[in-house]
């Protein structure tokens, strides 16, 4: 309902030229926030950054290439309380299929009676962003909302993400979708939009349960004008090269 992509069409453009789609702008790479312990030794999903205190911020983090992506991030929640963190084991089958090795989500973050805010910044402003959210727990019952702003609006959009106690055998909830190794991950994210001043915002609830948290991530959707003038300055140089 929320889903609708333009990625093929530059992805398409890219293949013809023959020069990779990530080679054209950082900004368009996913960004991947993971929450776990600060001493956690199992690595992270490649170059996501680690959320490991109760409440902080960090500036201008990294995209999934190891890139500078010009975005900032603060957190904490109302009312103020402890971020308790931990680790656990995934399933086997747990892991969607990307391009780099999401297995390192093995982290998560939860709150007693309290939600969880992240307010993302240095975004281009109303512009279209996919993201996953992902609920996780070391076992045990799931039941939280997940509210994410789009355009101007705080929590525009609310979805609940649920998995039973005897379904979670170490798994997540991507957005509202439990997760196997059969899946992919491209496949499984929501559409929002940035705000006029290049902000999203996202707040997390337990429902009948602890509020909970395992990771999130956002990627920019390039516009087809945007494509098409990245692309121009390519057909050009490759025509006076003829």
């Amino acid at each position: 309902m929320f889903r609708f992509c333009t990625a093929p069409l530059v992805a398409t453009a890219f293949v013809c030229l023959g020069i990779p789609a990530a080679s054209v702008s950082a900004s368009i790479n996913l960004v991947g926030f993971n929450l776990t312990t600060a001493g956690n030794t199992t690595p992270d999903p490649q170059n996501w950054n680690r959320i490991s205190t109760t409440t902080g911020a960090l500036m201008n983090v990294m995209d999934e290439t190891g890139a500078p992506s010009g975005f900032n991030i603060s957190w904490g929640g109302t009312p103020t309380g402890p971020l308790f963190l931990g680790t656990s084991t995934l399933a086997p089958d747990a892991t969607p299929q990307y391009d780099y090795d999401l297995s390192g989500m093995t982290g998560y973050g939860f709150r007693a009676g309290s939600e969880l805010t992240f307010n993302l910044s240095g975004l281009n402003p109303d512009t279209p962003y996919e993201y996953w959210i992902v609920a996780y727990r070391g076992g045990g019952f799931i039941d939280t909302t997940a509210s994410i702003s789009d355009g101007d609006s705080l929590d525009a959009t609310t979805f609940n993400q649920f998995l039973a106690f005897d379904d979670n055998d170490g798994r997540f909830v991507v957005n509202t979708a439990a997760s196997s190794d059969s899946q992919n991950w491209n496949d499984l994210s929501f559409i929002t939009n940035s705000s006029s001043n290049g902000t999203l915002t996202i707040n997390i609830n337990g429902v009948s349960q602890i509020t909970v948290l395992g990771a999130f991530a956002i990627r920019e959707i390039p516009t087809p004008g945007t494509a098409a003038v990245l692309i121009a300055p390519l057909l050009l140089g490759a025509r006076r090269r003829r």
